[in-house]
């Protein structure tokens, strides 16, 4: 005969061991949702590609682009590799110490003439009248009044092989006394005291090293690069290598795509784009120069590359036919192209 107890006792082990397994399976199916979910975000930060890219100590989208996110949204993780020598950038991106980088459209025309296996793929800032690529700056004091004041002085430059160099020598070409002037080469970051000092004449000064100059007081501009040809020669352009466009072209597309949403917010919003260079450069907001940019980062058409090309076989670093300007620009990987 079976007692009541043991029917209870009986009773109350079957309920705990349901409650228990359903306790079990309750607890096992949130491990597992854990998992899955745990499982899920390390997927998603291994879909994020690391673009090489250099602290550039000029204005640029990227770092818009990096403060508001845009390029984690499109799977690109921009790794900052410090700052490089601006003369570094071309052969790191030769080398492809670094994915992607932007400079002035001569650098790129004789590296490619010379072999680099680079693409320009974006344009880039722009020379505009309101916001020029560089300015010629002198001493509040001084007698220069004009190109034609510049014979017989010392122009301070930060290359040679550059726009700092060229645009200026075109112009003084222009005005028949290429010859009458001393190049000083001196980097952006010392040309104001240089001016101020009296070691040179003349600065030729990029944003946002003008700015502060200006701002700073007791200098003056007397014009910009915007005076020859409308500012023809201001492209500066977004470049990469081949191998990586072979090897990764969605990279590149989405690296574009981001770029021109950055540069036209930038066109459309100088200030708070400045705010940004500024808390990412740690300079001061009031020196945050900034840009204008080619709409929709299209390289419109040969134009500005070919106004370069011809400048260089004046100046005899490309030979007549060496290069065409076709081939070393490509709108396909900017999805704003039609």
């Amino acid at each position: 005969m079976v007692k009541k107890t043991d029917v209870i006792v009986g009773i109350l082990l079957a309920v705990l061991l349901i409650g228990g397994a359903s306790l079990y399976g309750s607890n096992e199916e949130k491990l597992d949702d854990k998992i899955v979910e745990q499982k899920s975000q390390v997927e998603t930060k291994k879909e994020l590609y690391a673009v090489k890219y250099p602290n550039v100590t000029w204005f640029d989208p990227v770092y818009v682009a990096d403060e508001k996110g845009w390029f984690e949204e499109e799977g690109i993780k921009i790794e900052w590799v410090g700052e490089i020598p601006a003369g570094q950038f071309v052969p790191s991106v030769t080398s492809r110490s670094i994915d992607f980088a932007n400079r002035h459209t001569p650098l790129e025309l004789t590296a490619i003439a010379g072999g680099a296996k680079i693409k320009l793929i974006a344009a880039g800032a722009m020379t505009s009248e309101e916001r020029p690529h560089m300015k010629y700056l002198v001493f509040e004091n001084s007698s220069i009044i004009t190109i034609k004041d510049f014979v017989g002085k010392k122009i301070g430059i930060n290359s040679f092989g550059a726009c700092s160099e060229y645009v200026l020598k075109e112009y003084l070409r222009r005005n028949n006394i290429e010859s009458n002037v001393q190049f000083v080469v001196i980097p952006d970051t010392n040309m104001e005291q240089a001016l101020r000092q009296g070691q040179i004449d003349v600065g030729v000064l990029h944003s946002p090293y003008y700015e502060k100059s200006l701002i700073s007081g007791g200098i003056r501009s007397i014009f910009s690069d915007y005076i020859v040809d409308d500012g023809l020669s201001g492209m500066l352009p977004y470049f990469t290598n081949e191998d990586l466009i072979k090897e990764n072209p969605e990279v590149v597309r989405s690296f574009v795509k981001v770029l021109a949403k950055a540069s036209d917010w930038t066109n459309e919003n100088h200030k708070e784009a400045g705010e940004i260079f500024a808390k990412r450069r740690g300079i001061d907001l009031k020196y945050a120069g900034s840009w204008h940019y080619y709409k929709n980062g299209i390289i419109p058409d040969d134009t500005p590359v070919q106004w370069w090309i011809d400048l260089l076989v004046r100046e005899g670093k490309l030979n007549e036919g060496q290069i065409k300007a076709q081939d070393v620009y490509t709108n396909a990987y900017n999805p704003n192209f039609r």
